[in-house]
């Protein structure tokens, strides 16, 4: 991964929390309580739209840099 590479790390966050997601839905089929649902209220469920909102802004970030890096070259 090279210095400003946002790409790759954007990557392995998506496919971490596409990950834990799976594993989470595979765990509720065996842990169905009131702790579980607010393990999952309290700490997943936020996660979700603060990954969203990551990505994209690491994505728009990447472009503005890839963007940069083209303007410096020539």
């Amino acid at each position: 991964m090279k210095p400003g590479d946002l790409t790759t790390g954007a990557a392995k966050l998506h496919k971490a929390w596409k990950k834990l997601r799976l594993r989470w839905e595979s765990t509720k089929l065996e842990w169905h309580d009131s702790v579980s649902r607010d393990f999952e209220q309290k700490y997943l469920a936020p996660l979700d739209p603060q990954i969203d909102a990551t990505l994209q802004r690491m994505r728009a970030l990447s472009t503005s840099l890839t963007a940069a890096e083209h303007d410096c070259e020539q």
